[in-house]
């Protein structure tokens, strides 16, 4: 996906805009001293003459993708009626950096894993369907964090940070997704995995060189998801995997999500450019306990606005 740096910029200008007129501000986070919009930092090397190669500037162009994806959808959405809800969380900002690709400053974890709930909500309202969004500090941590409100029938996703590469880790946070979504009011719902820290070492951005095609990083990011999830019902078997959705209102699949930066030709000019990748899939762990179709079907809306929402 192309991504002109000037159009970036006006984007993140925007969202800084947006949110101030909430009373969110956005400085250097205290503790990490990481700039919370690195999208400047880039800009700034270029208009001094900045004549390396895309590898020199590697971790600023992961921590730009996520805060310009971020500002993105977040801006997308300011009319929705349920803007009012993504305030709280907008307000952590304020208190961690932005970035999800590295192990977050010591206190911070908390403002990461909430990141992506917000993200997930406003991929869900711009397709105008209304939410519940968990509110980031007064909850019990027992509830989903994002529900689309149906007239008739409410989806509950339960989204979990994953940074350790041990399957019990996984197991763990899945089985705590089910519980909270069997605690909801919604009919159904489904675990999620945000999978940007696990892959972020994972070869994805091509040292030295580049890819033919931004679908091949695309295509392997599907691969390592698909991998680690069925590594769990490798480790644990089928049987342990089927005991923990059987009766239960989460759909017997995991939502697997990242968001990255790559090196890839110019389709139009064959010139190498960072282009940011955005993934969603659904990993299959229950054959028996299948998707529903208005679940699926929201799912891929949402994967839809992922992708096309600059």
């Amino acid at each position: 996906m192309l991504l002109q740096l000037s159009d970036a910029m006006q984007t993140v200008d925007r969202f800084e805009a947006l949110i101030a007129s909430k009373g969110v501000s956005i400085p250097a986070n205290g503790v990490s001293g990481d700039d919370m919009l690195p999208l400047w930092l880039i800009l700034k090397h270029l208009r001094e003459g900045f004549t390396g190669k895309p590898d020199d500037l590697r971790d600023e162009y992961t921590a730009g993708v996520a805060v310009h994806d971020l500002a993105a959808k977040v801006f997308a959405v300011r009319n929705h009626p349920d803007f009012g809800s993504l305030v709280p969380h907008l307000e952590m900002l304020a208190s961690g950096a932005v970035h999800l690709t590295k192990e977050p400053p010591y206190g911070s974890a908390d403002v990461y894993n909430k990141l992506i709930e917000l993200y997930w909500a406003c991929l869900l309202m711009g397709n105008g369907v209304r939410i519940n969004l968990d509110h980031p500090k007064h909850s019990l941590g027992d509830n989903p964090d994002v529900i689309a409100v149906g007239p008739e029938t409410s989806r509950a996703y339960a989204f979990k940070t994953i940074r350790s590469p041990h399957t019990q880790s996984l197991l763990d946070h899945l089985r705590k997704g089910v519980d909270q979504i069997e605690r909801s009011e919604a009919s159904e719902g489904i675990v999620a995995f945000q999978l940007t820290p696990r892959i972020a070492k994972a070869g994805l951005w091509p040292e030295n060189g580049c890819y033919i095609d931004w679908r091949i990083p695309a295509a392997r990011a599907v691969e390592l998801f698909t991998q680690m999830v069925s590594q769990v019902v490798i480790d644990n078997g089928q049987a342990e995997i089927d005991r923990i959705f059987a009766g239960r209102k989460a759909v017997g699949a995991v939502l697997c999500l990242a968001v990255f930066p790559t090196v890839a030709r110019n389709p139009l000019t064959g010139n190498p450019v960072v282009m940011p990748v955005k993934v969603a899939t659904l990993v299959e762990v229950v054959p028996s306990h299948p998707i529903s179709v208005s679940l699926h079907a929201e799912i891929e809306a949402a994967n839809h606005k992922m992708q096309t929402e600059l």
